[in-house]
């Protein structure tokens, strides 16, 4: 983290190892040694006579700069009453690497003056846990350059994956103390006092502080720490709810309990005493307040079982030996790092039992999970406050229909949104593959501009034609719309979002602008009332005669391509300069980049700076300034992670209100806070289509289910086509797992309406099946669709076997075969190889499991009026359930008009269908019921006699005046009755005799 205009030659030595060590040879090893020992102190010297004018020019350009980039003190702050001698810099730091490093700046005429010193206080030092530490280096740093050179710490922690080797010093925090409580029955307000002068690490330390702790439900607490002089900002309970008391009809699940000095607190399990959150951790500070830098720590077991914290592409499980989490909006999805979302939860596994974490916060975080005595989960805010929710489960589906019901639960998708979906092109039927929905990018615009259709490509009476004829086939269409609106006088939602005043605006009050696909932009401010007014007349004139199905919400981090307000962009590297200096407002491109004076914070740079980019970047890179103010007065430093969601928010009421009154919205969103799946589906992002993507989308999917999952293929104009029909090999197996998609549509939907009415998941990871099996808590190349149907899938090259697959305890039955595969007794489950040739996923059906089923067709609604068949499998006590939901698929509020079913089978002799509730009928019947697993406890032999459904027999011709075909394998001991006509919203029970010979 040097700058390189005083450091060139420690970058030149660290570029230089960084190539050598890839050699591994000996010669290498002799040419850093000399080029460190001879080079850089000659490099040295020369610096040292340039120090003193480049400090006072760097101190002239500091001084004179009122910018909120730079940290701004009053008279009376900490530095100016510490010791100016006590060196915490190096020669040639600057201000900016000075305040880094939490340290005082103080340029100064004497040349033995100390201009980068420690703040006053306990002693800095290097006994700094892996969790906090701040790194000092780069990437091939030496031990010689970091201690001598930077005046750094250095210690390689290896068992820490991610540790940083080279850091800044830090000082002991003593945190704050009780001095005041009052506690009513569901409620606890705490008085905190700062002990001593505090840290004053990156800012003041509030002398006094608050904590509230309401026990809100007998599984939800919460902890709220806020600064009662001096407020900061909170997500308004309009954007995410506050989750609200609620009455208790038994004792709570938890107990909180305090420390008075220094504060701390845990949380206890009511029924086992063991204690899942403890702030009092061995060498970590107990709670630091600053108002841009927030600090607290929560004690873990070791190796502790921790999903969560996103948006991420790794694996599922966040690893125990080191987990450095970044969560900050960033348009990018590189491995590791932060990417488009911010989702601020988590949960854990702890002896079979789990507990969720939600921090109600929008600020830019680091959070860290590392090993040690004890191992710990840091968490690093830069702003607001803590307001922590912890769920008690104690199962993983019980956390997360917790968290849902706090953030709010996902919404039910449309039918058609569970096809399979294409971006761009069309020969799908003619290949016999089903295509539910086309998609199309930027192509259809006019210049890359919102609103508008390309009159050369995509003519507005040709896209409302084919849309017309997609939807006689029972197919939709979407499109891609972008936040940015172009900046060009006449072009109408530029000039009429001028009109409304409904764009951000920079420090100045002047539109921000940045800079996308289609040149110079502004963006809508989502939090302006004015701004769903504008958004809905431009929404509506744009699709006037147009009945587009959908919208895909992207670029919304939102993304720009300038480092903050594009005021230093060079205008001249754009091919169409000219005519966008013409059109621009010139009041805009004159926007100085100078800030208001009046902020005392810093935002583009706080003083500590979150791992943004995996390269602490700054936090506007390739988005809008962070001093952007929106109409609530809340500038983006405290709003940035929440603009898709908002984008989401405001178009979904748009939507559902006045585009396509009373049918649910299709959106996806990119970017994406807790609880955007109330109004928006999400996707994973781009990816290069290999095989390691591949994976990683599993893990990816699982850890976010944010809404409903789109089957959609996609790919760049530049790229070679990837249509499943190009290749014949590929077109054969899409045909047979989109039919298995587009057949198992009737399970799928259900689970969709479970997840919107009780918040469970419908990609399921194989620990919210089995939370108390290890093999199962680290699998993440497998998962459930549901809890009926384990899928194995291929994630190597070239490979037909899956290696080592999971099988937990059970029966499982070939989903292709209707066999049985597998009895597992083992209670730890079993780990086997399985044959996956090339048109052949593994897919098993969980024993206790009944799956309705439709008729794979062309297209959904095809499917969905197509006969249905239950698929019953017994498990290894003779039990099944299963549940069917039906509705017309696209009502946005059916109320009465819906059926569900509960099916249930028992002793491997009845199988009932008990309708819950029948008011929707659309005609479809249940044709075929096909039964699994059938078992004599008696007798190795196995016969069905006596068949009756509705207590009328059945027999091997006839029910009734009706024609069955009832088939029995005694091989398989699969019962198949085919040609049943009955209504799916009507009850039944069927019953046999078995082993009576």
């Amino acid at each position: 983290m040097t700058n390189s205009k005083f450091s060139c030659s420690l970058s030149l030595n660290g570029l230089l190892q960084i190539f050598l060590l890839e050699s591994h040879t000996d010669i290498a090893q002799f040419l850093t040694e000399m080029f460190s020992l001879v080079f850089f102190p000659i490099f040295f010297i020369l610096l040292s006579f340039l120090n003193s004018w480049l400090r006072l020019k760097t101190s002239h350009e500091s001084l004179s700069n009122d910018s909120i980039n730079i940290n701004i003190f009053n008279d009376n702050d900490i530095c100016s009453f510490s010791n100016s001698s006590n060196d915490c810099g190096y020669l040639g730091i600057t201000k900016e690497q000075c305040e880094y490093r939490g340290c005082c700046w103080r340029p100064s005429t004497d040349p033995k003056a100390k201009w980068c010193f420690y703040k006053k206080g306990k002693e800095y030092t290097c006994s700094v846990d892996p969790a906090t530490r701040v790194d000092c280096g780069y990437l091939g740093i030496t031990k010689k350059e970091c201690v001598n050179a930077l005046n750094c710490c250095w210690d390689p922690r290896k068992d820490v994956i991610g540790s940083k080797y080279c850091y800044f010093r830090k000082k002991p925090c003593d945190g704050y103390k009780v001095i005041k409580s009052q506690k009513s029955d569901r409620r606890l307000i705490i008085d905190l006092e700062l002990i001593g002068e505090g840290c004053n690490n990156y800012g003041l330390d509030p002398e006094f502080l608050k904590l509230l702790v309401e026990y809100q439900t007998i599984d939800r607490l919460r902890v709220k720490v806020f600064d009662p002089a001096n407020s900061r900002y909170e997500i308004p309970e309009d954007v995410v709810p506050i989750p609200q008391s609620e009455t208790m009809k038994s004792e709570p699940l938890y107990h909180f309990s305090y420390s008075d000095n220094p504060f701390t607190f845990s949380i206890t399990r009511a029924s086992t005493g063991e204690q899942i959150i403890n702030t009092k951790v061995l060498g970590m500070d107990s709670l630091v307040f600053e108002e841009q830098y927030m600090e607290i720590t929560f004690e873990l077991p070791n190796d502790p079982f921790i999903y969560g914290l996103g948006e991420i592409v790794q694996t599922l499980r966040r690893n125990p030996k080191g987990t450095f989490q970044t969560l900050w909006a960033n348009a990018a999805t590189p491995f590791s790092e932060n990417v488009y979302g911010v989702q601020p939860f988590y949960m854990e596994i702890r002896n079979g039992s789990t507990h969720g974490v939600f921090l109600r916060n929008s600020n830019g975080m680091d959070v860290s999970i590392v090993p040690g005595n004890p191992a710990k989960l840091n968490w690093k805010v830069i702003g607001g406050i803590f307001d922590f929710y912890f769920f008690l489960g104690p199962t993983p589906s019980d956390v997360v229909a917790q968290y849902t019901k706090a953030v709010g639960r996902p919404a039910l998708p449309p039918y058609w949104a569970l096809g399979y979906h294409q971006c761009r092109w069309e020969m799908f039927r003619y290949h016999h593959i089903p295509l539910e929905t086309i998609w199309t990018d930027l192509d259809y615009m006019e210049g890359f501009k919102d609103f508008t259709w390309n009159p050369r490509n995509y003519p507005k009476n040709e896209v409302s034609l084919f849309i017309k004829k997609l939807h006689e086939n029972n197919q939709h269409y979407v499109v891609i719309v972008d936040p940015g609106i172009k900046i060009e006088p006449g072009y109408i939602p530029h000039d009429e979002g001028l009109s409304k005043n409904v764009f951000v605006k920079n420090i100045k009050g002047k539109n921000i602008m940045g800079l996308v696909w289609p040149g110079f932009t502004t963006f809508p401010d989502w939090f302006n009332e004015n701004t769903t007014t504008y958004w809905e007349n431009m929404i509506k004139e744009w699709l006037d005669e147009i009945h587009l199905d959908g919208l895909w919400l992207d670029m919304n981090e939102p993304a720009s391509w300038c480092k903050g307000e594009c005021t230093n962009f060079d205008f001249q590297k754009l091919p169409n300069f000219k005519e966008i200096r013409e059109k621009i407002n010139p009041e805009i491109v004159s926007v100085s980049s100078t800030p208001n004076t009046k902020t005392i914070r810093n935002l583009n740079n706080p003083p500590y700076r979150i791992n943004n980019g995996g390269n602490r970047m700054s936090l506007n890179e390739l988005t809008l300034s962070m001093d952007a103010v929106h109409s609530n007065g809340a500038v983006e430093y405290d709003v940035h992670n929440l603009y898709g969601h908002m984008e989401s928010k405001v178009t979904y009421k748009i939507w559902e209100e006045k585009i396509r009154k009373g049918k649910r919205p299709f959106l996806i969103t990119r970017s994406t806070f807790s609880g955007t799946g109330k109004y928006a589906g999400h996707w994973t992002g781009d990816n290069w289509s290999k095989w390691s993507d591949l994976y990683l989308s599993i893990p990816g999917i699982l850890n976010f289910q944010v809404r409903f999952l789109t089957f959609l293929n996609h790919n760049s104009l530049q790229e070679e086509p990837q249509e499943p029909y190009n290749w014949p090999s590929v077109a054969k197996t899409s045909r047979k797992y989109i039919g298995i998609r587009y057949s198992l549509l009737p399970y799928y939907y259900t689970l969709f309406y479970k997840a919107h009415v009780n918040g469970s998941l419908v990609l399921r990871p194989l620990f919210i099946e089995y939370p108390h099996l290890r093999s199962a808590l680290i699998a993440d190349r497998q998962f459930m669709l549901g809890d009926g149907i384990l899928v194995s899938p291929v994630l190597q090259q070239n490979h037909t076997v899956v290696y080592s697959a999971y099988i937990p305890p059970g029966i499982w039955y070939d989903f292709y075969r209707q066999t049985v595969s597998y009895e597992v007794r083992d209670p730890e489950g079993i780990h086997q190889d399985l044959n996956a040739p090339l048109h052949e996923m593994p897919i098993h059906i969980r024993g206790g499991s009944i799956i309705p089923m439709t008729q794979p067709k062309m297209t959904t609604t095809e499917s969905r009026n197509s006969n249905y068949h239950i698929l019953v499998a017994f498990d290894l006590d003779g039990k099944a359930k299963g549940n069917l939901y039906l509705d017309d698929g696209e009502s946005l509020n059916v109320e009465v008009k819906y059926t569900y079913i509960i099916y249930e089978a028992y002793n491997w002799n009845v199988l009932i269908a008990n309708v819950k509730w029948d008011k929707y009928d659309n005609g479809v019947i249940l044709d075929k019921i096909v039964i699994l697993g059938l078992k004599c406890q008696s007798s190795d032999q196995v016969k069905i006699k006596n068949l009756k459904l509705n207590d009328v027999s059945i027999g091997l011709n006839n029910y009734g005046n009706e024609s069955i075909i009832l088939k029995f394998d005694d091989n398989t001991r699969k019962l198949t009755l085919e040609g049943l006509k009955i209504k799916l919203n009507v009850g039944w029970n069927l019953t046999w005799e078995i082993c009576k010979i």
